[in-house]
Parts: structure tokens; sequence; C-alpha cells
């Protein structure tokens, strides 16, 4: 019997120029591609400065030849490399030259030579602002500043300071003391490529003071709202709204203390610092991680590394709503049962979590020798626990509200959209041409054949030829949609899913209470896949995962299978097989007590997907080298997809709107 958590992850074999094991290598994702630079070869205890890519959507590794002329970076171990700009930035660990920051420009694919990039403010002591030679030490960049946390010296001293390079100036600018012990043994530090806004913090521009009465918002005389200030998911962070960098640390193994501090930074080259550590919560904790990797994705802080007991070894992956500040485990099924695995990175347009390693290795003998393998890769659907990067906004929030009111106004309505029972909704066939590509496509059809036809009419009255008909045998002209005429469009379903539809075309989102019910946004997401409209299918998704619940999972999950977004439908599976045992349990317990009420099962949440294990025990345990996989949470000990949800699917309506017992 299979784990549904073999559903949400699966192992690849890499091919091509895969590199040799390695010691202290940086990885460092750009779009859908992984670069690998430096590291010390295991076979000849020698350091590298080889450079290496990876490809997310094929597994293929190739070798990046460095041209000859190009200034190539000393070889290096335990270094840090960030991405910024289609560039990749290199600190830390070459101990010939103090302050080295090294640039690779990913457009050219060369190195940009040395000079001037390693400089310190003229405003400051430059003795005070280049940092001392170290190495496993934390970096992330946000504001267009790279910050360098902690680390270790020559002489295994830990460096208890935070250091920040002007990105633009290609200058030192500010070190402060940080009086915690950081580096890659025990931390972590990342920040996003993306931000993530939150409605309920924004001002919508739907308040009646800003929109004027119904009727009389669009009048020219009517001044214009006035301008806010917003920043959208899909751009990089800017000075005004820069991204913040999380710190994670983990130490004290057999008693484990865990850390979690915000760093925000401000307009200048200054930046705050928020301890967040007493406000984690969750029916477990990580472990005691070593040599811990991480990433943000959506409002998700993401921890992965190696967990070592005396009777228990493997590779954990964890994820933190920074929203809720709950903890909850990721568990990886079979798929890293066994072998090494060792270095995970986030691929985030994708929502995948990769991790790097050999499956036929030893994880504790790998370990001893900070061994880093590449032979093969595990790829983890984050979509299907429920975290993922929110949707693109489209326009700013008060526009949608501007365009929502100019839907129901009729501004500018000049066509009709007609619905299943004949009711009409008046809107603007310029606006659904803009925003609907189908729509658009039809139209030009629709125009070619009433130009096509003018052309053929008859000079006599008498002479009425039949033309072609579009579609027909040997024609290689589309035949254009017949619901289609120069002023209506039969969409032939409800009125209230119209209406929904319209209104998305109109603000881009899905901001009003009708298109939030759960049946329409089931029709939605069917029209988004039969219509191809990809941004409203990703909206859709995202307000479906968010109002997942025990009375609405069986429904996404038939909707979801009907439009093949697989990771949305197994994490309704989840929930229905969560439900179905928590109800069988119940049943079992209502018999043996002679059916008054049952017995308390502390066990019984709504979070579907979350395991409920603590740190293994040695009852627990299994032999070394293995994985956390089989320490599931209960909802993974069930049977088949197709046996579970049979008996669910009789009334779709119904297991939308009704509640369960």
């Amino acid at each position: 019997m299979h784990s549904i958590s073999d559903l949400t992850t699966f192992c690849r074999k890499t091919t091509g120029d895969v590199p040799p094991k390695l010691v202290g290598a940086s990885t460092t994702v750009v779009g859908s591609k992984m670069y690998l630079f430096g590291g010390r070869l295991v076979t000849e205890r020698r350091m590298v400065s080889d450079l290496y890519v990876f490809d997310l959507e094929t597994f293929v590794w190739e070798r990046i030849t460095p041209s000859p002329e190009d200034d190539i970076p000393e070889a290096r171990y335990f270094h840090c490399t960030e991405t910024w700009n289609n560039q990749l930035i290199v600190f830390g660990e070459d101990l010939c030259v103090l302050n080295d920051v090294r640039f690779f420009d990913l457009s050219i694919m060369h190195w940009l030579p040395a000079s001037a990039t390693n400089s310190s403010s003229a405003e400051s002591s430059a003795e005070t602002l280049i940092p001392k030679p170290r190495y496993a030490h934390l970096s992330s960049v946000s504001a267009d500043r790279l910050f360098i946390i902690g680390g270790q010296d020559l002489s295994n001293v830990w460096l208890d300071d935070i250091y920040v390079y002007d990105l633009l100036g290609r200058a030192w600018v500010q070190r402060r003391n940080f009086p915690h012990h950081c580096g890659t043994y025990r931390s972590v530090a990342v920040s996003a490529n993306q931000r993530v806004r939150l409605p309920q913090e924004e001002v919508l521009s739907t308040d009646a003071t800003m929109l004027g009465s119904p009727g009389a918002r669009f009048r020219p005389e009517k001044s214009s709202p006035s301008a806010q200030v917003f920043t959208s998911p899909d751009s990089p962070p800017t000075d005004d709204f820069p991204n913040d960098i999380y710190l994670y640390s983990n130490y004290n193994f057999t008693d484990v203390k865990r850390e979690f501090e915000v760093f925000s930074p401000l307009p200048d080259t200054d930046f705050t610092i928020t301890d967040r550590s007493t406000h984690m919560t969750g029916t477990s904790f990580p472990p005691g991680l070593r040599f811990p990797s991480g990433a943000i994705l959506g409002t998700h802080f993401i921890v992965a590394g190696t967990y070592l007991a005396h009777t228990y070894q493997s590779y954990s992956i964890w994820a933190l709503d920074m929203l809720t500040m709950t903890w909850s485990r990721i568990d990886s099924g079979s798929a890293m049962a066994t072998g090494s695995w060792f270095r995970a990175c986030l691929w985030p347009e994708a929502n995948k979590f990769m991790i790097f390693g050999n499956r036929n290795g030893n994880l504790i003998e790998d370990y001893n020798r900070r061994l880093l393998s590449w032979d093969h890769v595990a790829v983890i659907d984050l979509e299907s626990f429920g975290i993922y990067q929110p949707p693109p906004l489209q326009i700013d929030v008060p526009m949608q509200g501007f365009g929502l009111s100019a839907l129901e106004e009729g501004i500018l309505a000049d066509f009709e959209i007609i619905c299943d029972d004949g009711r009409k909704v008046k809107c603007s066939r310029k606006t659904l041409e803009d925003r609907w590509p189908w729509f658009k496509d039809q139209r030009n059809k629709f125009l070619a054949r009433a130009r096509q036809a003018i052309e053929i009419l008859p000079s006599s009255s008498m002479d009425v030829g039949l033309p072609d008909l579009p579609g027909a045998p040997g024609s290689l002209e589309a035949r254009p949609d017949p619901r289609l005429t120069p002023r209506a469009f039969n969409l032939s379903e409800p009125y209230p899913i119209t209406l929904a539809l319209l209104q998305y075309f109109y603000s881009l989102a899905l901001i009003t209470p009708l298109q939030h019910a759960p049946a329409v946004l089931s029709q939605l997401l069917i029209l988004s896949s039969t219509y191809q409209i990809h941004h409203l299918e990703s909206l859709v998704k995202h307000a479906m995962h968010r109002a997942l619940s025990n009375s609405t999972s069986v429904g996404v999950y038939e909707v979801a299978t009907l439009c093949s977004c697989r990771s949305l439908q197994i994490r309704a599976l989840k929930t229905v097989m969560s439900y179905s045992q928590k109800r069988t349990g119940r049943s079992r317990a209502d018999s043996k007590n002679g059916g008054n009420g049952r017995n308390p099962d502390p066990s019984d949440s709504d979070n579907p997907g979350r395991s409920s294990d603590t740190v293994p025990t040695s009852s627990r345990s299994r032999g070394g080298g293995v994985s956390d996989a089989k320490l599931s949470s209960s909802l993974d000990q069930q049977s088949s997809a197709g046996s579970i949800t049979r008996g669910y699917t009789a009334n779709l309506s119904k297991c939308y709107f009704g509640d369960r017992e």
C-alpha cells in the first residue's frame, strides 16, 4: 500500500556534466537554473573554482567553461553565493583577499573584474567596514544590499558581527555587532525575491467616500481619488518596500533551542532586528538540523537539514507559516526513504523544493565527511502541502474597485453576455478583447468572415451564389464560434457564474463574495481551464487552497481532478482521507460506548498533511542512512484515492454548500 506522500515527491537521476563529490560548495537558484560554484574535491582534498549550471526542468548538469580573459576567482569552499540583478555574488573563504566580493554576469556568462568591487565607504574608516576573512558564514540580499552574518575565522573563532555591502555603490557601508554564534552548521538566513501583499493590511478602493455614490462615480467633474503607493508581488523589492531577511538558528541538539529573527532594512544603510523566537507554535517542532538549507515561499519559511540521533537519522523538512507562526512537517514519502541527502534549494516559480544527494549513499558516512553528492535529485511539490507563491497582482488594489464600479454602472457598455436563462449582462467589448485572449481570437475570426462575405456579395440581386461554409470538409478555415454575434455572446452559464466571470475581467481579481462562493469558484476553475485563462486559474486555485475544509474537500477534489490541477487535487484528497479516518474512529468509539459519545481524540485536527510526530524516540527508530519518510502522519496510512473518495461524488452542489455531520 502506497503512502499519499509518494504522490508529492519523486526522485530522478541527474545527467550531463555531473559535478564530482564536493565539500562546502554553494548553490544558487536563478529562474529555472541552479548554479553550483566552488567547493573542495573529496578525492584530492583540493579546492576548485568550477561553475556548474543545473536545469531544474530537464535535470541536466552543464559545466561552464570560463573565457580565457576572465578574472576567475580564487578556489574556495564554505563561501556564500547570492543572486542580484541577474548576477551571482560570491563572498568569503578566499584567504588571500580580505574583502573578496566577486560578480558573475549571467547575461554574458563572464566573471566581472575584481577591481572596483571591494572598496569601503569614504564616510567611514576602512578598517572597521572591511570584513575579516571568514568561512561558513551566512548571507542574504535585500534592498540592493548584501548582508554577511557571522561565520568563523581561520582559528575557528566565532565572528559575532554583521556587515552590509552596497551592491549599487560596490562598497562596504556598515558593520554591527551581533551577539549570536551564526554559521552554516547551525543557522540559515534567507529572503524572498517577491513580496506577498495582504489585502487586510491595505485600504481597498471600494470605500464609499473614495468612489462616491453609485451612479456618480465616473462623472467628469468628480476629482480623482488620491494616489496610493503599492508594490506588485511580481516586481523586485525596492528601498521603499524591501523584503525582510529571516534568520533561523538551532543549537544544543540534545535539548534543541530555536531562534527566529527578522532583519528589516531601512531606507538608508541601517536595519532593524526583531526577535520572533517566542512566537513559534505548533503541535511539533523541528528537531536539531545540521547544515540547514532554507527558503521563503509565499508566507512560509522552509527549513531542511540533517537530523542525527543515536538510533535515528534522516533528512528532515519543515515549514513555518509566518502568519500564524505555526510549524508543520513536510513528509517526503518513500522517494527519500533511503540514501544520502544534504543540499536543498527552492524553485519558487514551480513551487518545488529540490534536494540533492545520492539515493544509494549512506547518510552517516557522507555527513562525517561533509560530502555533497549531485547524482540524484528529489523533487517535492510544495503546493500539495498548501505552500506556494500566491498569484501576482495584475492591477493595483484601488483600480480593482474602479473596475467593479465600471461594470456595475455599465460604463462604455457596448456588448452583452447572454446567460443560459436568457438574462443579459452589459459589458465593454474592448475590455473582453484585452483580457480574454480566446474571445479576441473568436472576434477576429468573426470579423474576417464578415469581411469575406462582403467581398463576395454578387453585383446583381439575380446572381446569388453559395458561399463556402467555414469548417466544411476540405476547408482550411476554422469555423467561428456560433455563440458569438456582433453585439452578444451566449455563454451558456448561469447568471451568477457569468457575473463572477465578468467581475474578474473588470478587476483581474477575485474580491467579491460572489466570486468566493464554493460553487462559483468551481465553475470559474472549469471556465479558466476551458478557455485557458491562466491568471484566473491561479487565482481560483489560490482561493480554493485557502477555503479548503472538511465541508468543501470532496467538491474541491472533484473539480481539481476534472481540471488536472494535480497539487490542489492531492491536498484535497489528504483532507478527505483525514476526515474519513476521523469519522471511522468516532463511529467505532460510539459503537464501543453504546452510542453514548466518543472517546476524546487529542490528535483530532483540521490541518491536513501536518505530521503530529516529534523528535523520534528509540521505540520509533530504524537503521542509519535512511530518511524520516516512514514517520508520516496518520493520514498517510490510508488506502488509495479511488476507494477513499467512493461514495462522496453523488451530489456536487450538496458537498459545496452542505455541512457534514
